[in-house]
């Protein structure tokens, strides 16, 4: 009896894994997603990780420039991409995955009007942030 009872026990466990894989729930594209340290978000075209902030200094601009770093993984391999408000112009940063262009936005969005939140970011393939970003300019006209 004990046998029989392991074996439906593993084939309920299998069941409810196959049911979670197939249900996975992707990161939206063009929507605010939070982000932690250490915290992977998954993508439809890959995952990305929070490693953490750093300051970096310069002779020209006092305060130096604080960067969020980011480890993307896709299909081809990782790469850390990095994004920094510079001298406070709030823009987004370029990076590619596997051939695939990307934007990443911290702070302000074309998503939506006012600041994000200091722990959401917003990832767009590059050609619907272009679409978004012209649809905003024509909105705001």
């Amino acid at each position: 009896m004990k046998k029989v009872e392991l074996v439906l026990v593993v084939a309920v466990i299998g069941a409810m894994l196959s049911a979670c894989a197939k249900n996975l729930v992707y990161a939206p594209y063009g929507n605010p997603v939070r982000f932690a340290k250490g915290r992977e978000i998954v993508f439809r075209d890959f995952s990305m990780r929070f490693l953490g902030e750093r300051h970096v200094s310069h002779p020209v601009f006092r305060p130096g420039f604080r960067y969020l770093d980011f480890a993307v993984t896709g299909r081809k391999g990782t790469q850390t991409v990095s994004w920094s408000s510079g001298t406070g112009v709030i823009d987004s940063t370029s990076f590619q995955v596997d051939g695939r262009d990307y934007e990443l936005e911290l702070r302000g969005s074309v998503a939506r009007k006012g600041w994000l939140r200091d722990d959401e970011l917003v990832v767009w393939p590059e050609s619907d942030f272009r679409a978004a970003l012209e649809r905003r300019n024509r909105e705001s006209r």
